[in-house]
């Protein structure tokens, strides 16, 4: 969830979020998939992040942690973890082929303010 916020992926409808089962019958998320920037910039998702509905903040997601069953703390943990990874998205897109002027054009949505300053305030949560 957090991912989609700081990427702009806004396709992140029920159909894109799965569960898998595991051998022993628990649950665990699934590998993510149709995951890419919709460069469409809603700043909203398609489904509800938090408190604030569709917002696309971090702050909207972590409003509502405890439904994850995280403290703040280990919420804004992850956040940080997602935020540094995120920060990169030029240098993997570019080892993972993706051509300099598609990158190039990409990054006008995907570094635009909303988005680049929340991956900087996210990396810094206490």
């Amino acid at each position: 969830m957090v991912f989609n916020i700081l990427i702009d992926n806004t396709d992140d409808h029920e159909k894109n979020h799965a569960l898998l089962m595991t051998d022993s019958g628990e649950y665990e998320l699934s590998p993510a998939f149709d995951v890419f920037p919709s460069g469409q910039a809603l700043s909203y998702q398609q489904m509800r992040v938090g408190a604030d509905g569709a917002d696309s903040t971090l702050e909207n997601a972590m409003s509502e942690c405890g439904q994850f069953g995280l403290k703040k703390s280990e919420a804004a943990d992850q956040v940080k973890k997602v935020c540094v990874v995120v920060v990169k998205w030029k240098e993997h897109f570019a080892r993972a082929g993706v051509l300099a002027e598609d990158i190039e054009s990409l990054s006008s949505q995907i570094d635009r303010p909303f988005l680049r300053d929340q991956r900087q305030s996210g990396s810094k949560l206490a």
